[in-house]
């Protein structure tokens, strides 16, 4: 077999894994959408000094960013320490797409939320 003939049979093979693979992330991807008089809402629940909610919610702005997550993202604090708390007024400021309130003011949050 010719080295060009190999060389292109590789080539067509890993165009084929890579599609593959850009179908399978595209699936995972597929962006949630709500109908006529439904909004969606994600809701963390934050105890303590939630070490790993900066992550969690850059997880979620990017979804956002990328359309494959709409609606509001709501921080219900949940029993929150300081740091925590510190955490979220940042993170609201930084990103402008979060909401925060206390557990108690979810169901109220939900109603008013347009």
């Amino acid at each position: 077999m010719s080295i060009f003939l190999q060389i292109t049979i590789a080539v067509l093979a890993a165009a084929c894994i890579f599609g593959i693979f850009w179908a399978a992330f595209g699936s995972m991807r597929t962006p949630v959408r709500c109908g006529k008089g439904c909004i969606l809402s994600t809701i963390v629940s934050v105890r303590g000094s939630a070490p790993e909610l900066e992550q969690t919610l850059k997880g979620l702005i990017w979804l956002q960013e990328n359309g494959a997550l709409t609606g509001q993202i709501l921080i219900a604090d949940c029993g929150m320490d300081e740091e925590g708390q510190a955490l979220v007024r940042l993170a609201v400021k930084k990103y402008g797409k979060i909401a925060f309130c206390k557990a108690e003011d979810v169901t109220q949050w939900i109603v008013e939320t347009p």
